[in-house]
């Protein structure tokens, strides 16, 4: 397994990703930006919070803000534990969009594996997401909140991170997530999103890790899909 370049991989994905996506019906391009600090309670006990700002039709509207605490428990080296809360709140931008804005609140249990190798290291990130979402109704043209909808999303993310110059901590990572969306069942009942990104990972010091990219989320509906181009850049502060 070694002898496999994994981003070789991902290389074949975001080619067919590219032609697949010629069958679009909506496309728009967007800016993410994110800031998340971490800070030890123990040596193996840790909370982090998450902010994330996303704008859209090259940063003229908002598309979401993100905030997402977590608390997360490190096993041993491979595994850690989390539980975690995510406030959404969604912005109308578009005709593809929310008719007006909304909100979402979920609560979410993860489970992160990291598996070293000499030239690499390979992670899965395992999600899973109680949604509470504000639903919308329309009535005489006007649309309304008219309630809360509960649904199940499994989210699964597979990443690669090689390497680049170990002494200045620079790698190129490359990771594809999958989301599953269960609906109100205890089994997946169809596909909900699916993720791709690519790009270099900086680690400025032991409290600084800079990460910036292209992401290319797809997205289909029933009759239509919708692709999202994003450049994303996030930073991770450890206290």
């Amino acid at each position: 397994m070694n002898n496999i370049n994994p981003l070789t991989i991902f290389f074949v994905l975001f080619v067919y990703s590219t032609l697949f996506g010629q069958n679009e019906d909506f496309s728009h391009s967007n800016s993410w930006n994110s800031l998340t600090v971490k800070g030890n309670l123990t040596e193996k006990l840790f909370l982090k919070n998450e902010l994330n700002l996303r704008r859209t039709n090259f940063l003229q509207d908002w598309e979401q803000i993100v905030l997402r605490p977590s608390v997360q428990y490190k096993l041993d080296n491979a595994f850690t534990a989390a539980i975690g809360y995510s406030y959404i709140q969604n912005y109308s931008y578009a005709d593809f969009s929310t008719p007006i804005d909304t909100r979402e609140n979920n609560l979410w249990q993860q489970l992160f594996i990291k598996q070293i190798f000499k030239h690499f290291d390979i992670s899965h990130r395992i999600r899973f997401e109680e949604r509470f979402r504000e639903q919308v109704s329309r009535v005489d043209n006007l649309s309304s909140i008219s309630g809360t909808d509960y649904s199940g999303r499994l989210r699964y993310r597979f990443i690669v991170t090689v390497p680049l110059l170990k002494k200045k901590h620079i790698s190129v990572i490359a990771n594809d997530e999958v989301f599953l969306d269960f609906e109100t069942g205890l089994q997946p009942k169809k596909l909900n999103q699916n993720w791709m990104f690519i790009g270099v990972r900086f680690r400025e010091s032991e409290h600084i890790t800079i990460t910036s990219g292209y992401h290319n989320i797809n997205i289909p509906k029933d009759n239509f899909s919708i692709t999202n181009h994003i450049w994303e850049t996030s930073l991770i502060y450890t206290l």
